[in-house]
């Protein structure tokens, strides 16, 4: 009988006393929280601890000298056995990430779905031959970890879609502050033309009386005879003034659009020399 097949007689006769036929102490590897499985270069499994048995509902008996890959699928890619014959040959330890590779061996969990696991290949001495390796398989149960990174992606990708949106809010409100001061700029300038206008009209027609009775005086008193060249003079000033009021007046009544101009003491008043008669 071939020194595997001695082992495997002496690993299953006995169910609790597995790992005391087993050398190097392997039993020490059922008390830990981690699922862990030895095999060697065929793919022949050595040993299958406890965890691992409980989480995929597969007994030691069941699974100790079967090829592993032939057992689970998911293992029956080039990939996987690729980088396992590595480790075979002396290499560093391959990881099989959460990400990458969602479950090593198939495990349910209690609700039905999948455990998402972590799996470390690594190689480590046989003790059938000194020169060959055996691989140690330790799986890790990510799932909570996995959910928690998948929460905290979500909770990430809502906070970045609240923080857009607020700048989306921030800046049509900004958007919408701005048109509403210019539409009460707008409103304002409208209600001040509208007051200059009608003030300017009853203005206009308030000193057109007085103005015209002045102008008629004055030319009357231009056809007075013998007038002295400098009463005349003072009556030509006086008309050329009241010209310019009525000027001024005609202006006023076709104050349609106006522009102001500073006076005294930063006072602003409407600039007649700029007030045009259509709307801009």
């Amino acid at each position: 009988m071939s020194q595997i097949n001695i082992l495997e007689k002496d690993c299953n006769s006995n169910s609790a006393g597995f790992m005391n036929h087993c050398p190097h102490g392997y039993r020490v590897l059922d008390y830990v929280p981690v699922g862990i499985c030895i095999f060697d270069k065929n793919y022949q499994v050595i040993f299958w601890n406890k965890c691992l048995s409980q989480w995929s509902d597969v007994e030691p008996s069941d699974i100790v000298g079967k090829n592993i890959i032939k057992r689970f699928s998911t293992l029956n890619s080039p990939g996987f056995k690729e980088r396992v014959d590595y480790v075979f040959r002396g290499g560093p330890p391959v990881l099989f990430s959460s990400q990458l590779h969602r479950n090593t061996i198939p495990c349910t969990l209690s609700d039905g779905s999948y455990m998402i696991q972590k799996t470390v290949i690594s190689s480590m001495p046989s003790y059938i031959k000194p020169d060959e390796n055996f691989a140690l398989m330790a799986i890790e149960n990510a799932t909570e970890l996995s959910r928690k990174v998948s929460e905290y992606r979500t909770l990430r990708n809502q906070a970045m879609d609240e923080v857009k949106l607020r700048k989306k809010t921030e800046e049509e409100l900004r958007e919408t502050n701005k048109k509403l001061i210019e539409h009460q700029e707008i409103k304002m300038n409208e209600e001040r033309l509208k007051v200059l206008l009608e003030m300017s009209g009853a203005t206009a027609h308030e000193l057109n009386q007085p103005l015209m009775t002045l102008l008629g005086t004055i030319e009357l008193m231009s056809m007075t005879q013998d007038i002295p060249e400098e009463i005349l003079k003072y009556i030509n000033n006086i008309e050329k003034s009241a010209r310019r009021i009525a000027s001024i007046v005609s202006k006023i009544q076709q104050i349609r659009h106006y522009q102001t101009k500073k006076y005294l003491n930063d006072v602003s008043i409407i600039d007649f020399n700029q007030t045009s008669s259509d709307i801009d």
